[in-house]
Order: structure tokens, then C-alpha cells, then sequence
């Protein structure tokens, strides 16, 4: 293996802060407590600094902070919304800042403010003050602890520093619903685990999913903890044994990480923590492809629905996923499917088989079986054959070709989609949706903007290879 030391030596000085801007967040956090310490006093709430400047894991130029207002536990929701809020725009307006009200299990600001010439951006966090970890009221009364700990075991922060920029470049970093990536907490307890950056990538260029581990100690069973949670990688939270904090982390992201860690080995450059986003495809180029691969392509695009993304992306995953059932029932085969998001939403279908006989071919029970004659009864109105030992019925379909399918599906009442499980947020704009299919594709892809041709180039090329 090359020596990849020089390197990762390159990359930390492009990433870690540097003296003046550590001087600059410290002076900036010292007023913000200054400040902010006579407004929460009335409140009885505890101010605490979380996040990665707390925990000395901040990148440069990333000038983002976490500020957790404590409450007593005796505190009921609504005054802990109230009182946080309350709070939190008072800070925001000493420092003559701007916010906008962002939800998590209760409501927090998200504010930006400008000190000394730079822009420091701030959630503040109304959380309950939760001695025991695993007696919270809300996900987030698990950060103050989460912080003590990381403040506790980790050694090397800049190897972080290190995880979370090539998580960043590879493009799975961020445990937020759209990306399903590793979350900063998450990448402190891999480093706390491995050691440093290094030893990390060479454990995880042989990482088969299931993978599993538990800081706290030296052996867990990939297996049974697979059983548990259902993930491609569980780290166990050492402040709760009982929550996964991998739990975000999709198998895509899983493998763009492994697959990531054996590109980098094979050929350490810099370029694998700084890559820029790919040159778009061009049209003809798309065109070209898809002929070559031979498959039929159809593009459902409508209007982007006006919801947040955290409420948007899972219901765009169950509206792919419930259309590619209702193709797959209807007896047609999905090569590939997947959706783009702009200021439109773009399902692109390859379809393997899109075309099908007007009959199709039914096999029943056997014909000593004793559901054979509630199946003859049932099916009476079919033609009706012996094949083997089997009752075979033929039986005509509704539809034999996507394009029919989908002009009969996209039109349909909103109570009817809802039924069949296109979301609530999605299905009004859903409704109006244009499809194209064949060489019309390429023309709506003319109309799309360089990120979905962006989109298509990773379809193309994106390879997982990882041996």
C-alpha cells in the first residue's frame, strides 16, 4: 500500500481552523454566553455549547454552532417550545440577527449572525436537562451527553476532521433523511473506535455489511446485532446500549464509504477529499447510452411539492417504491428506478420488460389440493386448464404497455392514490404530472436543468466495485 501519511498531512491543513479562526470562534462564544447568560437566567435554563466547535471537531470555514438551552424536567412541552423560542429570538436579536423557525420533536430556531465581519450560523435547542441518558423525553436531551462524552474519549479530533471531509467529498456525510449518511457524532465514535483516520479506511476496505461495534467493548456479534437493527452498520451509542447510532446510514452510503476507502488506498490523492461535482452529461451523450443499453425509459415529472425536505424525501421513497409495486403486479419488470429533485420532482423508470401479451398466465392449486374447488368457483368466468398437476386459469390483463398503465394511474382521484400509497404531501402535484417515454425522454431532459444531467451521469457511470 502507498504511503498515504504526506497526504492526509496536505489534506489537515486545508481542513483543520486555523489559529486565527479558533481565536475568532472563541472570542465570538465567549460574547454569546455573555449575552445570552441574563436572558436564560429568568427561565431557570442552563446553557450548554454543543456540536463540533464543542467538541473541537469543526472544519474551517464552517462557522456553524449548537446552543442547548437546558430546561428542568418538570417542565411541560408546550412551555419548554415556548420558553426555548422566547429565548432563542431574544439571543438572535441582541446581536441584530436573522431566524427562521425549524422543527425537530419541538420547535427550535435557526438563526445567522454577523460579529466582528463573519457570519456565524446558530441553531439554539430547547432540550430537557436529563441526568440519565436513557430516561429522555426527547431525542434531543441525548446531545449534552453525547458532547460530555465525545469532550471524555476522544483523543484526536483532527482525525475527524479528516472522516468528515471525506465523507463530505464522497458525498455521504449527514445523517439527514436525504442524504442517509454518517452523522458527525457518528464519525467521532468511528475514530474513538479505530484510532485514527488511517487505521479506520484499512478495517473498512474489507467491511461487508453487516458490520457492527461497540466502543464500550471489545466484541459484538455482527449477526445478532443485525437481528436487532436492521442496519448495514450498528455502532452502538455509549450513552444509550440501547440505540444504534448508525441507524441513518443507507446501504448505498455504507458502500460509497467502503468503496471510497479502497479508491483512496489504490491511489492516495487529495482529490478524494476535494472532489468537485461531476460535469454534467450532455444530451446527445444520454441519448447515446440509452440506446446502447436497449431498455425502455420513462420520466414522470411534476411540480416540487412546497414541505421540508426531512417530510418530502421519505414520502418521495414511498411513492417510487409504491409505483414500482403497482408495475411489478401488473406484470411488468423495472430494470432500474430512481427519482431527481430540483425545483421539480423527476421519476425516471428503466424498464426491462414494458411490453406484455393481453393475457396472462395464472397457476392455481394443485389439483388434489382441497382449495381446488374454492379456486374453480372463484375463477368460473376464466378459461380454465390443466398444466402438470396444476389448475391454470388464463386471464386478461387491464394493461400491456408502462405508457397505458401510467396515463390510467397519474389522473386517478386523490383518494383512490392515497389508497393505492401515494403520500399525502406529494399526490395534488402528483396528480398533474407529464409522463414521457422513448425518444420524448430526451426531450424532457432538454428542458431539466445541468443537475439532472448531473443525476443521469452518476445512473451511468456510479460503480460500486469493491474488490
Amino acid at each position: 500500500m502507498k504511503n498515504i501519511t504526506p497526504v492526509l498531512t496536505d489534506v489537515l491543513k486545508k481542513v483543520k481552523p486555523s489559529r486565527e479562526e479558533r481565536d475568532e470562534m472563541k472570542t465570538f462564544v465567549e460574547e454569546l454566553m455573555k449575552i445570552a447568560e441574563p436572558i436564560t437566567k429568568p427561565y431557570s435554563a442552563k446553557l450548554m455549547l454543543c456540536g463540533s466547535v464543542a467538541k473541537n471537531t469543526w472544519i474551517r470555514n464552517k462557522r456553524e454552532l449548537d446552543l442547548f438551552l437546558l430546561f428542568s424536567p418538570a417542565l411541560d412541552k408546550k412551555k419548554l417550545s415556548q420558553y426555548g423560542l422566547e429565548i432563542a429570538k431574544e439571543i438572535i436579536s441582541k446581536f441584530k440577527g436573522k431566524y427562521q423557525l425549524a422543527y425537530a420533536e419541538h420547535p427550535y430556531l435557526s438563526g445567522s449572525i454577523m460579529y466582528n465581519g463573519k457570519e456565524y450560523d446558530m441553531d439554539i435547542v430547547p432540550c430537557y436537562n436529563i441526568k440519565n441518558p436513557s430516561k429522555i423525553k426527547s431525542a434531543v436531551d441525548r446531545t449534552p451527553h453525547h458532547v460530555h462524552y465525545i469532550e471524555g474519549n476522544l483523543k484526536f479530533p483532527d482525525e475527524v476532521r479528516l472522516l468528515k471531509q471525506f465523507l463530505k467529498s464522497i458525498k455521504a456525510y449527514g445523517a439527514d433523511v436525504k442524504t442517509q449518511g454518517f452523522s458527525g457524532y457518528l464519525s467521532e465514535l468511528m475514530i474513538i473506535q479505530y484510532g485514527s483516520f488511517q487505521n479506520l479506511i484499512k478495517k473498512a476496505v474489507k467491511w461487508r455489511a453487516p458490520i457492527a461495534f461497540d466502543v464500550k467493548k471489545d466484541k459484538v456479534d455482527n449477526d445478532k446485532m443485525h437481528k436487532k437493527y436492521k442496519s448495514p452498520l450498528i455502532v452502538i451509542d455509549p450513552v444509550d446500549p440501547n440505540r444504534n447510532v448508525a441507524a441513518a446510514v443507507s446501504e448505498e452510503s455504507f458502500y460509497r464509504f467502503v468503496k471510497g476507502c479502497n479508491d483512496f488506498i489504490k491511489n492516495p490523492t487529495k482529490n478524494f477529499f476535494f472532489q468537485e461535482t461531476p460535469k454534467p452529461f450532455t444530451v446527445k451523450e444520454i441519448e447515446k447510452e440509452i440506446k446502447k443499453r436497449g431498455t425502455r425509459w420513462y420520466l414522470i415529472k411534476f411540480k416540487k411539492p412546497d414541505v421540508v425536505d426531512d417530510t418530502l424525501w421519505p414520502q418521495l421513497r414511498k411513492s417510487m417504491k409504491t409505483i414500482n409495486k403497482l408495475l411489478d403486479d401488473n406484470g411488468f419488470r423495472i430494470f432500474r428506478s430512481d427519482f431527481w429533485v430540483g425545483d421539480e420532482i423527476v421519476f425516471v423508470f428503466e424498464m426491462d420488460i414494458w411490453l406484455i401479451p393481453k393475457i396472462a398466465k395464472h397457476i392455481g392449486p394443485n389439483v388434489y389440493s382441497k382449495h381446488a374447488e374454492n379456486f374453480l368457483k372463484h375463477y368460473d368466468e376464466y378459461k380454465i386448464f390443466i398444466e402438470g398437476k396444476n389448475w391454470v386459469l388464463e386471464k386478461e390483463r387491464d394493461f400491456i404497455t408502462v405508457m397505458h398503465f401510467l396515463k390510467d394511474l397519474i389522473p386517478k382521484p386523490k383518494k383512490k392514490l392515497l389508497e393505492k400509497g401515494i403520500p399525502s404531501k406529494v399526490v395534488d402535484n402528483f396528480r398533474k404530472a407529464s409522463i414521457s417515454s422513448g425518444g420524448d425522454c430526451v426531450e424532457m431532459m432538454k428542458t431539466l436543468p445541468d443537475d439532472f444531467r448531473v443525476f443521469m451521469r452518476k445512473w451511468f457511470e456510479e460503480d460500486f466495485s469493491i474488490i
